[in-house]
């Protein structure tokens, strides 16, 4: 019985359509080009990710702790370890606990300790400088020792439970600061990655459609295959290539990651690299359609660039978007944005690995997105197919849409 491979078993155009992604994709992916960037970004990413976790949970060299009621007690003995724990510590008085946690609220105190000098509340912002942490506890068990025996009559065994017993409370004022923080540093980052994957893979598949044109390779294609076909394969297969060279990176990310604790959300990492490669296809085909469709105005290299500039500049502007959508993600202006497919293949992924994005708003954007995709292959295919055989001067985009479809 004879052998029927995958290719055999598609319909004549989809199977025209797998080859010639087959082919993008191998030619593509033993190149040195490929294999050196896939290379440098997999040592790049993990050492960005080691810097974010230096970054987040580094100590700081100068600290204001304020003191309240019997817990300044422990003002003197803190100012005075603070040289010897290598940060400089000042140290000053508040008159009552609602002037302290304002003062912390608004950053004039790093910290606000008061109550019993014994188990103190020591109330910070966000998190408590590690440091600090071990300062206060070496304070406090010193201070529960000095008070047991200045007691008297007190067994070892009293005394020793006492100190144990004795360590600062930690009173956080916004609980979740730390993890949004750690969720906007995710979303910044996958942002990029999937802005600077959207320019290079575009520019990839425009410089493939003019390289084929001016050598007249595609001549050679359309003899044997429908313009679509050729287009949709291409697309596909550096698609493909770019969604591989993601998918090592979010590896490498992941297990960086996991390394060195840079994110205390177990399941904030593995969502970010799922959305991302979900928005990097759909994205790389709703932008890639345009990039080809470009491409086949011009006829030279060196005239890739300004063809294809009005798409870039929506991608830069697109990136740039991102700092006011993450800074405003409660507005409904936000989700609006996020969800328009033009600003949603870097929008929605972004704002998903910060939470904020609700399951009915990536949804929309989805089938918005989907539904763009769609409508931009056959515009594309018209464009291509008017355009790519046409070489010399740049063809206007008014020429190639009004010829024979």
């Amino acid at each position: 019985m004879p052998r029927i491979s995958l290719s055999d078993a598609l319909p004549e155009s989809v199977r025209t359509s797998y080859l010639i992604a087959r082919r993008e994709f191998l030619t593509r992916a033993r190149s040195r080009v490929f294999l050196i960037g896939t290379l440098l970004l997999v040592i790049i990413i993990p050492g960005y990710i080691a810097l974010q976790a230096l970054v987040i949970n580094r100590t700081t060299s100068s600290l204001d702790v304020a003191f309240q009621g019997p817990a300044q007690r422990l003002s003197a003995p803190l100012e005075s370890a603070s040289t010897a724990l290598g940060i400089h510590v000042r140290v000053s008085t508040v008159p009552d606990l609602a002037t302290g946690k304002s003062g912390v609220e608004a950053g004039r105190f790093d910290a606000l300790v008061s109550g019993d000098p014994l188990q103190p509340a020591v109330t910070v912002k966000d998190r408590l400088d590690p440091t600090l942490a071990a300062a206060l506890s070496a304070l406090v068990r010193q201070a529960a020792l000095d008070q047991a025996l200045s007691a008297g009559g007190l067994d070892p065994a009293t005394i020793d439970a006492r100190v144990a017993a004795a360590r600062p409370r930690v009173v956080t004022l916004d609980a979740t600061a730390a993890q949004q923080t750690q969720r906007i540093v995710v979303g910044i980052f996958v942002a990029a990655l999937l802005y600077v994957a959207l320019l290079v893979y575009g520019q990839i598949v425009a410089q493939g459609v003019v390289e084929e044109k001016s050598n007249r390779i595609v001549e050679v294609l359309l003899s044997t295959v429908r313009p679509r076909e050729l287009l949709l394969g291409k697309v596909i297969g550096i698609g493909l290539l770019g969604l591989l060279q993601l998918l090592v990176v979010g590896v490498a990310g992941l297990v960086s990651v996991a390394a060195t604790g840079a994110l205390t959300i177990p399941q904030l990492g593995v969502t970010a690299v799922a959305g991302s490669l979900l928005w990097f296809l759909l994205g790389f085909l709703l932008y890639a359609l345009l990039y080809a469709a470009g491409g086949s105005l011009v006829s030279r290299q060196e005239d890739v660039a300004p063809v294809t500039m009005p798409i870039t500049v929506l991608i830069v502007g697109t990136y740039l978007a991102i700092f006011w959508v993450l800074s405003n993600a409660d507005t409904p202006l936000a989700a609006v944005l996020s969800v328009l497919p033009p600003l949603a293949p870097i929008l929605m992924p972004a704002r998903m690995a910060t939470g904020d994005a609700q399951a009915w708003q990536v949804i929309v954007g989805l089938v918005l997105t989907v539904a763009t995709i769609a409508a931009l292959n056959a515009g594309a295919a018209r464009i291509y197919a008017n355009s790519v055989l046409r070489t010399g001067s740049r063809v206007r985009l008014r020429d190639a849409w009004g010829g024979p479809v």
